[in-house]
Protein backbone atom coordinates (compact mmCIF):
# COMPACT_ATOMS: atom_id res chain seq x y z
CA UNK A 1 0.00 0.00 0.00
CA UNK A 2 1.53 3.37 -1.01
CA UNK A 3 2.05 5.92 1.72
CA UNK A 4 0.13 9.19 1.91
CA UNK A 5 3.19 11.03 0.60
CA UNK A 6 3.45 8.67 -2.36
CA UNK A 7 -0.24 9.11 -3.16
CA UNK A 8 -0.07 12.89 -2.95
CA UNK A 9 2.91 13.01 -5.30
CA UNK A 10 1.30 10.82 -7.98
CA UNK A 11 1.02 12.39 -11.40
CA UNK A 12 -2.43 12.48 -12.96
CA UNK A 13 -2.39 11.96 -16.72
CA UNK A 14 -5.21 12.62 -19.17
CA UNK A 15 -4.83 10.67 -22.41
CA UNK A 16 -6.66 12.34 -25.29
CA UNK A 17 -6.44 11.21 -28.90
CA UNK A 18 -7.43 13.87 -31.41
CA UNK A 19 -9.06 12.30 -34.47
CA UNK A 20 -9.32 14.92 -37.18
CA UNK A 21 -9.48 15.54 -40.88
CA UNK A 22 -10.27 18.84 -42.57
CA UNK A 23 -13.23 18.88 -44.93
CA UNK A 24 -12.07 17.61 -48.33
CA UNK A 25 -15.54 17.43 -49.90
CA UNK A 26 -15.72 19.28 -53.19
CA UNK A 27 -18.74 21.65 -53.08
CA UNK A 28 -21.94 20.22 -54.51
CA UNK A 29 -20.48 16.73 -55.03
CA UNK A 30 -19.90 13.47 -53.15
CA UNK A 31 -16.24 13.60 -54.11
CA UNK A 32 -13.35 14.27 -51.73
CA UNK A 33 -10.33 16.13 -53.02
CA UNK A 34 -7.87 13.96 -51.05
CA UNK A 35 -7.96 10.31 -49.90
CA UNK A 36 -6.77 10.80 -46.32
CA UNK A 37 -10.09 10.14 -44.58
CA UNK A 38 -10.42 6.76 -46.28
CA UNK A 39 -6.79 5.69 -45.93
CA UNK A 40 -6.48 6.77 -42.31
CA UNK A 41 -9.75 4.98 -41.60
CA UNK A 42 -8.01 1.69 -42.34
CA UNK A 43 -4.93 2.71 -40.38
CA UNK A 44 -6.02 4.69 -37.32
CA UNK A 45 -9.66 5.38 -36.57
CA UNK A 46 -10.89 1.89 -35.61
CA UNK A 47 -7.82 0.20 -34.15
CA UNK A 48 -7.25 2.97 -31.59
CA UNK A 49 -10.52 2.56 -29.64
CA UNK A 50 -10.33 -1.22 -29.92
CA UNK A 51 -6.82 -1.19 -28.42
CA UNK A 52 -7.84 1.26 -25.69
CA UNK A 53 -10.75 -0.97 -24.72
CA UNK A 54 -8.32 -3.81 -23.97
CA UNK A 55 -6.98 -1.90 -20.95
CA UNK A 56 -9.90 -1.04 -18.63
CA UNK A 57 -7.58 0.49 -16.07
CA UNK A 58 -6.41 3.13 -18.55
CA UNK A 59 -9.01 5.78 -19.30
CA UNK A 60 -8.73 7.32 -22.77
CA UNK A 61 -10.73 10.14 -24.33
CA UNK A 62 -11.15 10.31 -28.10
CA UNK A 63 -11.72 13.78 -29.48
CA UNK A 64 -13.71 13.43 -32.71
CA UNK A 65 -13.98 16.28 -35.18
CA UNK A 66 -17.43 16.40 -36.85
CA UNK A 67 -15.96 17.04 -40.31
CA UNK A 68 -14.21 13.67 -40.03
CA UNK A 69 -17.39 11.83 -39.04
CA UNK A 70 -19.39 13.40 -41.88
CA UNK A 71 -16.77 12.35 -44.43
CA UNK A 72 -16.75 8.78 -43.12
CA UNK A 73 -20.52 8.75 -43.61
CA UNK A 74 -20.08 10.24 -47.07
CA UNK A 75 -17.98 7.26 -48.18
CA UNK A 76 -20.75 4.94 -46.99
CA UNK A 77 -23.22 6.85 -49.16
CA UNK A 78 -21.30 6.63 -52.42
CA UNK A 79 -18.53 9.12 -51.73
CA UNK A 80 -15.29 8.80 -53.64
CA UNK A 81 -11.89 10.39 -54.23
CA UNK A 82 -9.43 10.41 -57.11
CA UNK A 83 -7.17 7.78 -55.56
CA UNK A 84 -10.16 5.47 -55.07
CA UNK A 85 -11.36 6.06 -58.63
CA UNK A 86 -7.92 5.22 -60.00
CA UNK A 87 -7.72 2.19 -57.71
CA UNK A 88 -11.02 0.85 -59.05
CA UNK A 89 -9.92 1.27 -62.66
CA UNK A 90 -8.92 -1.82 -64.64
CA UNK A 91 -5.34 -1.14 -65.84
CA UNK A 92 -6.02 -2.82 -69.17
CA UNK A 93 -8.54 -0.04 -69.86
CA UNK A 94 -6.27 2.83 -68.74
CA UNK A 95 -4.70 5.14 -71.30
CA UNK A 96 -1.11 6.45 -71.08
CA UNK A 97 -1.96 9.58 -69.09
CA UNK A 98 -3.93 7.65 -66.48
CA UNK A 99 -1.16 5.08 -66.12
CA UNK A 100 1.30 7.91 -65.60
CA UNK A 101 -0.94 9.44 -62.95
CA UNK A 102 -1.12 6.14 -61.06
CA UNK A 103 2.65 5.71 -61.11
CA UNK A 104 3.18 9.30 -59.96
CA UNK A 105 0.62 9.29 -57.12
CA UNK A 106 0.39 5.73 -55.77
CA UNK A 107 3.44 5.77 -53.55
CA UNK A 108 1.65 7.52 -50.69
CA UNK A 109 3.31 7.48 -47.31
CA UNK A 110 6.82 7.53 -45.88
CA UNK A 111 9.01 5.25 -48.04
CA UNK A 112 11.06 4.04 -45.05
CA UNK A 113 8.03 2.79 -43.14
CA UNK A 114 5.33 2.18 -45.76
CA UNK A 115 7.16 1.10 -48.92
CA UNK A 116 10.62 -0.32 -48.18
CA UNK A 117 9.40 -2.98 -45.68
CA UNK A 118 7.37 -4.62 -48.48
CA UNK A 119 9.67 -6.08 -51.15
CA UNK A 120 7.09 -6.23 -53.94
CA UNK A 121 5.95 -2.64 -53.35
CA UNK A 122 9.55 -1.48 -52.96
CA UNK A 123 10.47 -3.09 -56.30
CA UNK A 124 7.71 -1.11 -58.02
CA UNK A 125 8.93 2.05 -56.26
CA UNK A 126 12.51 1.52 -57.46
CA UNK A 127 11.30 0.85 -60.99
CA UNK A 128 9.22 4.03 -61.01
CA UNK A 129 12.14 6.13 -59.72
CA UNK A 130 14.93 4.48 -61.69
CA UNK A 131 17.43 6.74 -63.48
CA UNK A 132 15.21 9.79 -63.17
CA UNK A 133 13.60 8.98 -66.53
CA UNK A 134 10.58 11.03 -67.70
CA UNK A 135 7.32 9.63 -66.36
CA UNK A 136 6.01 8.93 -69.86
CA UNK A 137 8.96 6.62 -70.51
CA UNK A 138 8.64 4.97 -67.11
CA UNK A 139 4.93 4.29 -67.60
CA UNK A 140 5.64 2.37 -70.79
CA UNK A 141 7.81 -0.02 -68.77
CA UNK A 142 4.95 -1.02 -66.47
CA UNK A 143 2.72 -3.93 -67.48
CA UNK A 144 -0.98 -3.93 -66.64
CA UNK A 145 -0.22 -6.55 -63.97
CA UNK A 146 2.35 -4.25 -62.35
CA UNK A 147 -0.07 -1.32 -62.42
CA UNK A 148 -2.65 -3.50 -60.68
CA UNK A 149 -0.10 -4.57 -58.09
CA UNK A 150 0.64 -0.89 -57.49
CA UNK A 151 -3.08 -0.17 -57.07
CA UNK A 152 -3.35 -2.91 -54.46
CA UNK A 153 -0.19 -2.05 -52.52
CA UNK A 154 -1.08 1.64 -52.40
CA UNK A 155 -4.17 0.67 -50.40
CA UNK A 156 -2.87 -2.43 -48.64
CA UNK A 157 0.00 -0.81 -46.73
CA UNK A 158 -2.45 1.53 -44.98
CA UNK A 159 -4.20 -1.38 -43.28
CA UNK A 160 -3.39 -1.41 -39.57
CA UNK A 161 -1.66 -4.59 -38.28
CA UNK A 162 -4.72 -5.21 -36.09
CA UNK A 163 -6.72 -6.08 -39.21
CA UNK A 164 -4.11 -7.86 -41.32
CA UNK A 165 -5.41 -11.29 -40.42
CA UNK A 166 -8.83 -10.46 -41.82
CA UNK A 167 -9.80 -11.79 -45.22
CA UNK A 168 -9.02 -10.61 -47.85
CA UNK A 169 -6.11 -8.67 -46.34
CA UNK A 170 -4.14 -11.68 -45.11
CA UNK A 171 -4.32 -13.41 -48.50
CA UNK A 172 -3.03 -10.31 -50.29
CA UNK A 173 -0.05 -9.89 -47.98
CA UNK A 174 0.73 -13.56 -48.53
CA UNK A 175 0.37 -13.33 -52.30
CA UNK A 176 2.60 -10.22 -52.64
CA UNK A 177 2.18 -9.74 -56.41
CA UNK A 178 0.22 -10.70 -59.54
CA UNK A 179 -3.07 -9.74 -57.90
CA UNK A 180 -6.28 -10.30 -59.82
CA UNK A 181 -8.86 -7.65 -60.59
CA UNK A 182 -11.36 -9.45 -58.36
CA UNK A 183 -8.89 -9.48 -55.43
CA UNK A 184 -8.30 -5.76 -55.82
CA UNK A 185 -12.01 -4.93 -55.89
CA UNK A 186 -12.58 -7.12 -52.82
CA UNK A 187 -9.92 -5.16 -50.91
CA UNK A 188 -11.55 -1.85 -51.82
CA UNK A 189 -14.95 -3.19 -50.75
CA UNK A 190 -13.38 -4.33 -47.47
CA UNK A 191 -12.18 -0.76 -46.88
CA UNK A 192 -15.78 0.42 -46.91
CA UNK A 193 -16.84 -2.40 -44.61
CA UNK A 194 -14.19 -1.29 -42.13
CA UNK A 195 -15.33 2.34 -42.37
CA UNK A 196 -18.85 1.10 -41.60
CA UNK A 197 -17.60 -0.29 -38.27
CA UNK A 198 -15.97 2.90 -36.99
CA UNK A 199 -18.78 5.09 -35.64
CA UNK A 200 -20.78 2.18 -34.14
CA UNK A 201 -17.63 1.00 -32.34
CA UNK A 202 -17.09 4.38 -30.67
CA UNK A 203 -20.78 4.50 -29.73
CA UNK A 204 -20.73 0.99 -28.25
CA UNK A 205 -17.52 1.48 -26.26
CA UNK A 206 -18.77 4.83 -24.95
CA UNK A 207 -22.06 3.32 -23.81
CA UNK A 208 -20.16 0.52 -22.07
CA UNK A 209 -17.98 3.07 -20.26
CA UNK A 210 -14.78 1.71 -21.78
CA UNK A 211 -13.75 4.98 -23.47
CA UNK A 212 -14.76 8.64 -23.29
CA UNK A 213 -15.60 10.80 -26.30
CA UNK A 214 -15.39 14.57 -26.72
CA UNK A 215 -16.10 16.86 -29.65
CA UNK A 216 -14.68 20.15 -30.86
CA UNK A 217 -16.02 22.59 -33.48
CA UNK A 218 -16.80 21.36 -36.95
CA UNK A 219 -13.68 21.67 -39.05
CA UNK A 220 -10.02 21.21 -38.06
CA UNK A 221 -9.69 22.68 -34.57
CA UNK A 222 -6.27 21.98 -33.09
CA UNK A 223 -6.17 25.28 -31.14
CA UNK A 224 -9.02 24.49 -28.66
CA UNK A 225 -7.11 21.39 -27.58
CA UNK A 226 -3.93 23.38 -27.00
CA UNK A 227 -5.88 25.89 -24.92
Amino acid sequence: MPSNDERSSATRIAILWHMHQPNYQEPGTNRLAMPWVRLHATKDYLDMPLLAARYPGVRVTFNLVPSLLDQLELYLNGGTDRHLELSRLNPSEAGPEVRQEIIETFFLGNPATMIEPYPAYHALYRKARANGAPIAEVARLFSSSEIRDLQVWSNLVWVDPLFRDEPPVRALFTRQRHFTEAEKQTLLDWQLDLIRRIIPTYRELLQEGRIDVSFTPYYHPILPLLC
